[in-house]
């Protein structure tokens, strides 16, 4: 049976593949766009980190008789605030709502790791954190951020809204997944092998659609211009 350093070892190789690949892909994208590039690439970089020293037999805790894999918890710590954070960035949002982009998932990644150490009143309370954190993004997202980017030029928010819905759809995944787990679906192994798979889907996923969608990124700095322009003109002929 393949263990589970072999799993950790392969998907340590995925990642390193796929951070090569975007490596070489962001020296030759615009200078514009690699904000943007970079910071989705880094759950990437993060994860490959995260799973060679997993491969390696580092960073395995035990608290209250339960396993953790500290790497782990530190790669998905970066990876979805980034994620998040890029994709609200799309929608060309304040200061705040980024921050709230931020903040909201790197405390529910913090449940989602908290629910099954404690049992109890903790365990329900981290739960509720991991859907409520959930509702939360999708109810801030599809109001407050999806009407500010009303601002950017149409390709960009287009791209903004299937980044949205991509991340909805495989977090959403992913803690339906966690619960089936936790009632005793599936095996350790198919745990562990299914878990690193959804979370490779999300990473590589999402930042193969934004390099595949990196056009976009440019027709907002474009359109903010025109529209600058067309104020000075207006202005200009007002005077």
């Amino acid at each position: 049976m393949i263990s589970e350093t072999v799993v950790h070892a392969a998907t340590a190789a995925v990642y390193v593949v796929a951070t090569v690949g975007c490596l070489r892909y962001l020296r030759r994208a615009d200078e514009a766009h690699q904000q943007y590039l970079r910071l989705a690439t880094l759950p990437i970089v993060v994860g490959a980190v995260s799973s060679a020293l997993l491969a390696l037999g580092v960073g395995f805790a035990v608290v209250n008789g339960y396993e953790l894999t500290l790497p782990a918890i530190l790669s998905d710590s970066v990876a979805y605030p980034v994620l998040w954070v890029v994709t609200a960035m799309l929608a060309d949002v304040d200061d705040r709502l980024l921050a709230f982009a931020a903040v909201v998932p790197f405390v529910q990644v913090l449940a989602f790791w908290a629910s099954p150490v404690y049992g109890g009143l903790v365990a329900l309370a981290s739960v509720a954190v991991v859907v409520g954190s959930h509702v939360l993004l999708a109810v801030v997202f599809r109001g407050r951020i999806w009407a500010a980017s009303s601002s950017v030029a149409e390709e960009r928010r287009l791209l903004h809204w299937k980044a949205r819905n991509l991340l909805l759809f495989l977090i959403g995944m992913l803690i339906a997944f966690a619960f089936l787990s936790v009632a005793g679906a599936f095996d350790d192994f198919g745990t562990l092998v299914i878990d690193q798979y959804i979370s490779v889907l999300i990473r590589i996923g999402f930042v193969g659609f934004l390099f595949a969608n990196v056009d976009a990124l440019g027709t907002v700095t474009d359109a903010a211009t025109t529209a600058a322009v067309g104020r000075d003109t207006t202005a200009a002929d007002d005077d």
